[in-house]
């Protein structure tokens, strides 16, 4: 796949790790009735499943933060005034 090649590093290996994860389900995808479009399935839903993960990190963040009586986005608003007010 020369185009690969032509990716930023960092896509590159973030590219790699998703098609190996993918490889794990080949016995389901390669039953579809185009491989291919199994395939992305497959990976769409690998990816929306590390999306659901990093959202429960996040909820569970801010909820240990509420419960410190951290007011969490007027503290995210503050740093997004200072942040542009740099530029």
């Amino acid at each position: 796949m020369e185009w690969v090649e032509q990716l930023p590093e960092r896509v590159q290996v973030s590219l790699d790790t998703l098609l190996e994860d993918v490889d794990n389900h080949e016995d389901v995808y390669m039953e579809a009735q185009n491989v291919s479009v199994g395939q992305i399935w497959v990976a769409m839903a690998l990816m929306n499943e590390r999306i659901r993960k990093l959202e429960d990190m996040v909820s569970a963040q801010r909820k240990a933060l509420n419960e410190e009586n951290v007011e969490v986005d007027k503290h995210l608003d503050q740093k997004l005034k200072e942040s542009l007010k740099r530029y």
